[in-house]
């Protein structure tokens, strides 16, 4: 049998869903949902407790429970596609500044990474991105990307403001087909976390990824910061 809290936790889902507790709002106490509900405040308790699980409600001490707006799904975890595209296909209008476009030293971090030697040259493309509507239009990632300057020579005169980076790939017969990736949850630099808008001590998801051609070369390696409190990830995982 369904425990108390979990139908109380659905309940509640329902009113979010229907707007009767909209985006922003405060919910009513505890007290007033136990005698609302006909149930006791603890079990209201826990359902509230599941619901702040979900990301679906944020407890502030003192002032009250208000509704959250949902964490974003990513799912760079589960396929090879860039971030560009991936919001196309969730109808959502996606925004990039370029931080800086540059060529430098790969160094041994990078080298590693590309396989390549610490002194080849390596084109060092920085973006900030957010979604248009989401968040107040606060970033959703960070992101650092390095590719072999060999590979793509020409890829400083492009603007990636509104180009697509695995597009550009594609064209120059580079396409990725193939990541690896790592994730983990981190507290971001300094730097990182301005062009978030976050603080140095709000954590977020480190995402690092090798992209990897047909041939099986690396042609990209990239490092991705997403706010951990604005952040979920898909992971497809077939047998």
């Amino acid at each position: 049998m369904q425990a108390r809290y979990i139908q109380i936790a659905e309940q509640l889902r329902g009113r979010i869903a229907s707007g009767e507790y909209p985006l922003g709002g405060r919910i009513p106490t505890e007290n007033e949902l136990a005698q609302a509900l006909g149930v006791s405040r603890p079990t209201v308790r826990q359902a509230l407790d599941l619901l702040a699980r979900e990301g679906r409600l944020v407890r502030v001490k003192g002032s009250g429970t208000f509704v959250a707006q949902p964490k974003l799904v990513h799912e760079s975890t589960s396929f090879v596609t860039g971030y560009r595209e991936e919001s196309r296909k969730k109808s959502r209008v996606l925004r990039t500044r370029v931080v800086c476009m540059e060529t430098e030293k790969a160094g041994e971090r990078v080298g590693d990474a590309l396989r390549i030697s610490a002194s080849e040259t390596v084109v060092k493309l920085v973006r900030i991105r957010h979604l248009e509507n989401l968040y107040s239009n606060a970033p959703v990632v960070y992101t650092t990307l390095y590719v072999p300057y060999r590979l793509f020579p020409e890829m400083p005169e492009l603007d990636f403001t509104d180009t697509s980076f695995y597009e550009a790939l594609d064209v120059r017969g580079l396409s990725v087909v193939h990541a690896s990736r790592r994730l983990e949850v981190v507290m971001p630099p300094a730097e990182v976390a301005a062009g978030l808008g976050i603080t140095i001590f709000e954590p977020a998801a480190f995402i690092t990824s090798q992209g990897y051609t047909r041939a099986g070369q690396i042609v990209e390696y990239t490092e991705s910061y997403y706010p951990a409190s604005r952040s979920s990830f898909q992971i497809e995982i077939n047998r």
